[in-house]
Order: C-alpha cells, then sequence, then structure tokens
C-alpha cells in the first residue's frame, strides 16, 4: 500500500510540475515580460520585455526626500525613443501634472536635477508623448 501511495505521490507531483511548467512558459511569461511599474521610497521598479516596440521610460530618484528648495535627481532610461527627443518633468499638482523641467534624451538615457520649492510629498513623472514614466514619490521638508 504505501508503495502504490508514493507511486501516486510521485505521479500527481510529476503532472503539477508539468501543469505549472506549461503554464509559466506558455501562458504566465507574457504576462510576466510585459511592462510592470511600481514605486517604493523615490525609486521606480521596473521590467520592460526588450521584444516590444513600445516606447518606454523608467525613472529613479537619487533620495527620498530633500529640504525646501534642494533639488532631486531624476535619472532613467528609454526604450525606443530616439537620441534628441524632449522629455518633460512633472508633478502632481490637485488632480492634474504640472510641468517642472525638460532634459533629452542621450545614448538612451537622461538625467535631469529638479527643484522642489513646495514643503510636502512631491509626486513626480517623466513623460514623451503619451508615454510617462512611473511615480516617484520624494519628500520635501
Amino acid at each position: 500500500m504505501t508503495a502504490m501511495n508514493n507511486s501516486r505521490r510521485l505521479r500527481t507531483a510529476v503532472i503539477s510540475g508539468a501543469a505549472c511548467t506549461a503554464l509559466l512558459a506558455g501562458g504566465a511569461a507574457p504576462a510576466l515580460a510585459s511592462v510592470e511599474a511600481s514605486h517604493v521610497n523615490g525609486v521606480a521598479a521596473v521590467a520592460h520585455d526588450p521584444q516590444s516596440k513600445r516606447e518606454f521610460i523608467t525613472i529613479h530618484a537619487n533620495a527620498k526626500s530633500v529640504r525646501h528648495g534642494g533639488t532631486v535627481r531624476l535619472s532613467g532610461k528609454v526604450f525606443h525613443i530616439r537620441d534628441g527627443s524632449r522629455l518633460t518633468v512633472e508633478h502632481r499638482k490637485g488632480n492634474r501634472w504640472v510641468s517642472l523641467e525638460t532634459t533629452t534624451v542621450k545614448h538612451g538615457s537622461y538625467s535631469v536635477k529638479v527643484k522642489l520649492n513646495h514643503k510636502g510629498t512631491e509626486h513626480l513623472r517623466v513623460v514623451h508623448g503619451k508615454t510617462h514614466s512611473a511615480v516617484v514619490t520624494v519628500k520635501v521638508t
């Protein structure tokens, strides 16, 4: 009876493993390879599918908090956006996005300093046309 249970367990494990592998290879892999972005303490974690031809912008802030009137450097990479293209840094004001600074793409990346004059929490993003980065949060004290 124990040999039969062991055989059944082994068969169940093999079938389950094969099903999981097939699901990951066929069903979940495209979902995992698609663009996902989140932000945690001023750093945007981003996954990008290199096979995609969509424009895409990553973002990273060099500080989680700055003093009133201080600057934060935003940097990141761009995908499928030409060198020399203009990017706009925006911050959230109420329920709309307001432009702060502009920069250009150089060798597939960008870097820009932004002066933050309003105390509180600033939500920042980088925009090119209809494409925008994830939002990073910087606390201004």
